[in-house]
């Protein structure tokens, strides 16, 4: 990269939009014409954003990036659950937590989850047909199938799931929500967690399983517990209900590829791969350099951040040959769960998720379609988050 490179203004991310489901064309314009990028943050601070697929895995892959700013130890407390998250923890911690984790996180769970899903999915069309023939398909499948979801992992007592959701939805912004009511959510969700670690374990649940096991070397002590609950909800549930909404929108988008579903020519699994790949939420993946370190020709300084856009890797020419289309066939693995030991551990979990809510709705209404008008798409590109608030269905 030239000093001229380095000395132009910078540019501001995230980068302004007018599509709930398309990259903006500046994103496109910035991995062309160089590997790095210095940009200005939406909170005003400056960051190096990294667009093209080979140099974002690297980054993800690098010993030398971390998730935390050299030096910052966050103390971790019942009244501070989120400086806990194993995403945010760095190894060793975070290879003992993750690995902990993951033996209760099975293949055999995934399965018995998928039956649940297929549950949930039919209640909540059944609803949706019992209520029509138009719905907001954000209230009334998109949120309530994950949330359900988790409330199944966590082992969240029935009675319990209505007050579970609302506090979720306050915290995590699915629903309008003061400052005040937000910081009184966070308090009351972390402490029913605190409690629902406290009452385990009771069942076959994760939650269950890992408690079950707390006390014994390099497992996870209650705190910690409660803590990876919290993550796995912040983790899974918005970004889930995003997912199941925008791929949604991307098929309606999509004739040929809805109707290839429809008449059972196209798998879903395959499909929703490619969802994945093409779905732009902007969230790139922070990481932090611990250590002075030369990437993409350019020396990264200890405690500066770099960002890693999946949207820009996802849609590199480089590695995909239609890279803004719906294609089939061999592809390079996309990285819309990250790369590295952060590799989203959710990821079979959330690739169940959308193909039986997905695969449900195509097939048990098969003339869904996007309502018309006076119902519109309702959506908003807040900081680094694009977010869906109404999407209208009819049928």
């Amino acid at each position: 990269m030239s000093q001229d490179q380095l000395t132009t203004p910078l540019t501001g991310y995230p980068f302004a939009r007018d599509s709930v489901i398309e990259p903006s064309p500046e994103l496109a314009r910035l991995r062309a014409a160089a590997p790095i990028h210095k940009v200005t943050t939406a909170g005003g601070g400056e960051a190096w954003l990294v667009t093209r697929y080979q140099d974002v895995r690297t980054l993800l892959g690098h010993p030398a990036f971390g998730t935390q700013y050299p030096g910052v130890m966050p103390t971790v407390d019942e009244n501070n659950l989120a400086a806990g998250f194993m995403f945010l923890k760095d190894p060793p911690d975070h290879t003992r937590l993750r690995r902990s984790v993951a033996k209760a996180f099975t293949a055999r769970r995934i399965a018995g989850l998928r039956e649940r899903a297929q549950e949930i999915s039919d209640e909540l069309v059944e609803t949706m047909l019992a209520n029509g023939p138009v719905a907001d398909l954000q209230e009334v499948f998109a949120y309530p199938l994950p949330i359900a979801i988790i409330s199944e992992l966590l082992g969240v007592p029935a009675v319990d799931r209505d007050r579970f959701r609302g506090w979720a939805d306050i915290v995590l912004g699915a629903g309008v929500a003061s400052g005040g009511d937000v910081a009184t959510a966070f308090t009351d969700l972390q402490q029913f967690v605190v409690r629902l670690v406290a009452s385990k374990p009771d069942g076959d649940d994760l939650l269950s399983d890992l408690a079950r096991r707390s006390g014994e070397p390099d497992e996870l002590d209650r705190l910690e517990l409660a803590s990876m609950a919290m993550g796995l909800l912040m983790a899974g549930y918005i970004t889930t209900a995003a997912a199941l909404s925008h791929g949604l929108l991307r098929l309606f988008a999509h004739p040929p590829v809805l109707d290839g579903l429809r008449a059972g020519e196209l798998e879903i699994e395959a499909v929703v791969e490619e969802l994945l790949r093409l779905q732009d939420e902007e969230v790139g993946i922070q990481r932090i350099a611990q250590s002075d370190v030369d990437i993409c020709g350019v020396r990264i300084r200890t405690g500066e951040t770099v960002i890693a856009s999946r949207a820009g890797a996802n849609r590199d020419p480089a590695e995909f040959a239609d890279p803004d289309g719906m294609a089939s066939g061999a592809r390079s693995p996309h990285l819309a769960f990250g790369h590295g030991i952060h590799h989203c551990l959710g990821a079979a979990l959330a690739r169940m998720e959308l193909a039986v809510g997905l695969g449900t709705l195509l097939d048990r209404i098969p003339g869904l379609r996007p309502a018309g008008p006076p119902h519109e798409v309702v959506w908003r590109a807040d900081a680094m988050d694009v977010s869906i608030e109404r999407l209208p269905v009819e049928w």
